[in-house]
């Protein structure tokens, strides 16, 4: 029986949004509470930083990987691989012990870095580059983590499990997403599809070819995360400088990811107005407004705002980069391409952790880490803008090869 074109369509967005949705509960698990259940368990609050930074350097190394590894034994089974490994380490945030919640800490770190990656390349490759509709499931994710996070908060607060809740659904949620995987993995193998053509250059040779390929890119693109990823780090503290309480701590992370959602679906629009280069810019500009009014705002209710603005300039950033460089990649490198530009951020990440840290001790205030951020976005989105990828082997105006 042949499937009218659309309905096809319909049907590989609908499966391509429920990926994302398993995804996004699972990231919104134990990672947004990694540190607080540190810190309920017994540990020193100076250790937080040495163990965000090895967190960090795991993802950075351990990201690349999965990329080619995914490329040559197929995604979805490197998936159900991850969720699957994920889920006892998951299940070690919940019992209380700082050793065994430090280990899970950056061994989740290690093992989640495969999600985004993964699930990123196996969807853009399944909607042929169209990075309208990648937008619109893409909000699956942002959804199905400010849902997990709000309702762990609530069971938390409300069930004897307490804060074992975030290791415990954790657990749950990987073994679900790696069933969900599981569910078309048979087909794949048997058919192919989804599997990168074998052989090529080897695991090392391959990521240290695809860095020198993409380096200034990529160097413009940690720029951009460092104005991201300050903000989310140092929101918190730097709202009760201002005189916040744990409320409006509470809303100004919150208001990020609330924008992120609109952003993501007013983008198909934006990218066919403007193209992926201007929207990028556009975005980096936005975390650059965002981190200087975080650092300059005298009220939590600015703080507030800034958020607002960071969510819509991470939108921007984040999918028409991620977009352009899987287009350029080849065929066995999808993945791979996928998962250094996930690397990229992990590697924004660690470079706000090392320079932020001697500016508050110095400083005596986050407000300066914020500020500095706020300088190297706008300046990577334009060194990004200068080393733009350009698409394999796809001409101007297709989905895929539109990169404009």
């Amino acid at each position: 029986m042949h499937r009218h074109p659309d309905t096809t369509a319909d049907f590989v967005t609908m499966r391509a949004l429920a990926l994302m949705l398993v995804r996004g509960s699972v990231n919104g698990t134990v990672t947004p509470y990694g540190t607080v259940l540190l810190i309920e368990a017994g540990l020193a609050p100076a250790l937080l930083g040495p163990l965000a930074a090895a967190a960090a350097i795991m993802t950075l190394l351990t990201a690349p990987t999965w990329g080619r590894l995914g490329d040559r034994y197929g995604r979805r089974r490197m998936l159900v691989i991850a969720f699957l490994v994920a889920a006892p380490v998951a299940a070690a945030h919940a019992t209380g012990l700082v050793p065994v919640i430090a280990v899970a800490y950056v061994l989740f770190a290690a093992v989640s870095s495969a999600f985004i990656p993964l699930t990123d390349s196996l969807i853009l490759g399944r909607l042929r580059g169209d990075r309208a509709r990648f937008a619109q499931v893409r909000v699956g994710a942002s959804s199905a983590y400010m849902v997990m996070v709000v309702m762990i908060g609530a069971l938390v607060s409300t069930t004897v499990l307490g804060w074992a809740t975030p290791g415990i659904l954790g657990a749950v949620a990987c073994v679900v997403a790696a069933v969900v995987v599981m569910a078309r993995l048979r087909g794949e193998l048997i058919s192919g599809t989804g599997i990168a053509v074998r052989g090529g250059t080897g695991l090392v040779a391959g990521i240290a070819a695809g860095v020198r390929r993409n380096r200034w890119f990529l160097v413009g693109l940690a720029m951009v995360f460092c104005g991201s990823n300050a903000p989310t780090i140092f929101t918190g503290p730097r709202v009760a400088e201002v005189g916040g309480s744990g409320w409006d701590i509470g809303l100004a992370i919150a208001a990020g990811t609330l924008v992120e959602l609109p952003a993501f679906l007013v983008l198909p629009w934006l990218l066919r107005a403007f193209g992926g280069r201007r929207v990028f810019l556009t975005g980096g500009v936005l975390l650059g407004v965002a981190g200087l009014t975080s650092a300059l705002a005298p009220t939590p209710g600015l703080l507030i705002a800034a958020r607002l603005l960071f969510g819509a300039g991470y939108a921007w950033v984040v999918l028409p980069s991620l977009a352009a460089i899987s287009a350029a990649a080849a065929p066995d490198e999808h993945a791979a391409s996928a998962a250094l530009h996930f690397a990229t951020q992990a590697g924004g990440s660690l470079l706000v952790a090392l320079a932020g840290l001697p500016l508050v001790a110095v400083t005596g205030s986050v407000a300066a880490v914020l500020a500095v951020a706020a300088i190297t976005a706008p300046i990577g989105a334009v060194i990004g803008l200068r080393a733009w990828p350009r698409a394999a082997g796809a001409a101007a105006g297709t989905p895929a090869g539109r990169t404009a």
